[in-house]
């Protein structure tokens, strides 16, 4: 038993360099240069070997968009109006912090605007999921009387989804950026106070 688990870590670890090395070169090179013979041989390791963990390419992209994301789910997870949107501005601040995981994903982002392209369903999935979230924070804080008159929750997602990613290249590109101010001053425009002076949601029988 004890050998089993040993052999486990140490396969978790190896997955995790793999990770590690995948990243680094999509974030250099986007999915489609990349080759996982490359990424193989930098951590040492042969192609078939490298395959025995990942299964092809799309899989090993795959995996790293998930960790990738990760953070930010775990971000969101159970935050509704206001508090989402605060979600929202720790993910830009953070961001800030993973200069390369920025990278990685503004490359694949453009990249996988061709129909064919093997992230296309999964960009596409999150762009989806985080408008979504964005118009249902907006919706709940409409309900509470906080949202200004005349603003589209939808609407408003989608500008605000817009600008964060306008924002994430501009600051790739050097051009200095507060992030999480900008995106402060957007989310203020739309609400009927500051968000920092907004409370939370009540909690049910409180």
């Amino acid at each position: 038993m004890a050998t089993q688990r040993g052999a486990y870590k140490k396969s978790a670890k190896r997955r995790e360099e793999i990770l590690d090395a995948a990243f680094d070169v999509f974030s250099r090179q986007g999915y489609t240069a990349a080759s996982v013979n490359e990424i193989a041989r930098t951590v040492g390791m042969t192609q078939p070997g490298l395959l025995h963990h990942f299964g092809s390419k799309l899989a090993l992209l795959e995996a790293v968009l998930e960790r990738r994301d990760q953070l930010a789910l775990d971000i969101l997870s159970g935050r509704h109006d206001v508090e989402f949107l605060r979600g929202l501005l720790e993910i830009a601040r953070r961001n800030k912090a993973v200069p390369g995981l920025l990278r990685l994903y503004s490359i694949l982002a453009a990249e996988s605007s061709a129909p064919d392209h093997p992230a296309h369903e999964y960009i596409s999935r999150r762009f989806g999921f985080v408008v979504a979230g964005t118009a249902r924070a907006f919706e709940e804080i409409r309900d509470r009387g906080l949202l200004r008159d005349g603003i589209d929750p939808r609407t408003a997602a989608l500008e605000t989804t817009a600008m964060a990613e306008g924002l994430q290249l501009l600051w790739l590109q050097d051009v200095d950026v507060d992030m999480e101010s900008i995106v402060r001053g957007h989310f203020d425009g739309y609400l009927t106070a500051p968000l920092a002076q907004l409370d939370a949601t009540p909690v049910a029988g409180s």
